[in-house]
């Protein structure tokens, strides 16, 4: 008998039996275990992979009823002599591999079956976020920025290995975050490789196996998954229309310890509403009372349309509790991985251990050039017109839903951000009108990636920044007819 690797993640929505079940048929259908062999007594099997031997029974009972497996009275349980599946056919010394047994609890979270290749053929309207228009793209600029910094910033680069970053970049971004209201020093900034690694870097430097992580609902799922990559256990917090629903956040502090709390204030994602100053005040005054730190995810501070955006929160942190994360990739390109946080001096320094674990930094180059950008004030002015731009492409997007989506479907309001947050009407089946968007040229966000639970299924985010108004309109046009004509057929049916 192949001694078992298995490991029952008591966190999964799947029974442990059925864990057990998938892991013996994959063992069979690689060949790992072959046909007649013999497979131990559910009391031996239970005792060494330290779960019920009732647990064992229901496994073994499910594969047998599948003639996966074959018990005879007196003698035990075999495998079934019948292929199920593409048994491997090749030399017992050359066998498939089967790894679902070795990996680690942080491992086991959902593959990325909602991010699909960016070469997808037959797309003619891409609403998904993480787009950006190819026409914006600051081409003149980078290359300027480049070409200084291999004529003249070269030579030191060449053995630049800080830990925290390029010392100039750091400090152009200090100078920058003045604009947010924020006061810091470039001994107050770390440069990651997006904003991405930043969060993954607090989840390593914060969190235990079994702590809990505070988290919006819906909310930003790269955060979640550092979180949980960490051992963490998330608890949603829900959204409305004014941001983090702060009367839900006091309710989970009272009833345990919460290692932080993950926000997107300034352009929630995915909903892309702003937090209200009385949200705001109140979120700091929790923090506070718990002495919880507060992670402030700044990923698209820079588009506000409505109103000036409001002071980050990082603004009103006396006592260097929140953590601020912002990012260059959303108004550069998302190919860039350039981002930054600024933290309390000494977690600053449990960051740079974390990221020298797995890194030893991002591209120097990268760094040197986006500097240079920000030192000359080109970023500033792309930023701007970036602005207008995508101020111009919201409205096209609410104005085509306004105009084209059927009674009962409803957005939020949109002030910030990227992309507007959609619920069907009521009798939609949001599973059918993403299978036929996806046949019609159309892509999105569905909304369950979003969430922690079973929510999202009637919801979708539509980013607007890499299509142009009347693409916008086409687009929300035709997916509305999917979604009218899917109605239709339900409600006949």
């Amino acid at each position: 008998m192949l001694e078992l690797a298995f490991q029952p993640d008591r966190a999964a929505g799947m029974p442990i039996y059925r864990q057990l079940a998938e892991y013996l048929r994959e063992l069979i259908v690689t060949g790992r275990l072959p046909a007649g062999e013999k497979l131990p007594a559910t009391r031996e099997l239970a005792a060494s992979i330290g779960i019920g031997r009732n647990t064992a029974n229901l496994a073994y009972q499910t594969l047998i009823d599948e003639g996966v497996l074959l018990a005879h009275v007196g003698q035990g349980t075999f495998v079934s002599g019948v292929a199920h599946g593409p048994v491997a056919s090749v030399h017992p010394a050359r066998r498939a591999f089967v790894w679902d047994g070795l990996f680690s609890r942080s491992a086991r979270v959902p593959n990325l079956t909602g991010l699909r290749p960016q070469t997808e053929t037959n797309v003619e309207f891409d609403f998904r976020g993480g787009r950006v228009d190819p026409e914006a793209l600051p081409v003149r600029e980078l290359q300027r920025a480049y070409r200084h910094v291999l004529g003249e910033d070269f030579p030191r680069l060449a053995g630049d290995l800080d830990p925290l970053g390029f010392a100039p970049l750091r400090d152009q971004i200090a100078r920058s975050l003045l604009t947010r209201g924020i006061r810091c020093d470039a001994r107050d900034v770390i440069v990651t490789s997006g904003a991405q690694q930043a969060l993954d870097l607090v989840a390593r430097a914060l969190i235990d196996p079994g702590d809990a992580v505070a988290i919006e609902q819906p909310g930003y799922f790269g955060a979640a998954m550092s979180a949980r990559n960490s051992g963490a256990e998330l608890i949603g917090i829900d959204v409305d229309s004014d941001g983090l629903r702060t009367d839900q956040l006091a309710r989970a502090l009272r009833s345990q310890r919460i290692k932080f709390v993950y926000t997107t204030p300034a352009a929630q994602m995915p909903t892309g509403v702003v937090m209200s100053a009385a949200r705001r005040q109140a979120l700091l005054e929790l923090a506070d009372q718990t002495q919880t730190p507060i992670v402030e995810d700044d990923y698209d501070s820079e588009f506000r349309y409505d109103n000036p955006p409001l002071p980050a929160l990082k603004t009103e942190d006396d006592a260097g509790q929140v953590i601020y994360v912002g990012t260059f990739s959303k108004a550069i390109f998302p190919g860039l991985r350039l981002g930054y946080a600024v933290v309390a001096r000494r977690l600053l320094a449990k960051l740079a251990v974390a990221r020298f674990a797995a890194s030893f930094g991002p591209d120097a180059l990268a760094q040197a050039a986006v500097a240079h950008m920000l030192e000359s004030g080109v970023f500033e002015r792309h930023v701007r017109r970036l602005r207008s731009r995508y101020a111009e492409r919201r409205s096209a997007l609410i104005a085509a839903l306004d105009a084209s989506m059927p009674d009962g479907t409803t957005w939020t309001d949109s002030r910030g951000g990227l992309s507007v947050w959609v619920t069907l009407p009521p009798g939609a089946d949001a599973a059918a009108i993403e299978t036929d968007a996806r046949e019609a040229g159309i892509l999105y966000a569905p909304g369950r990636g979003f969430y922690l639970d079973a929510r999202g299924q009637d919801q979708l985010a539509l980013s607007f920044a890499n299509q142009t108004p009347a693409a916008i309109e086409r687009g929300v046009a035709r997916l509305a007819e999917i979604v009218v004509r899917n109605r239709a057929t339900r409600m006949s049916a």
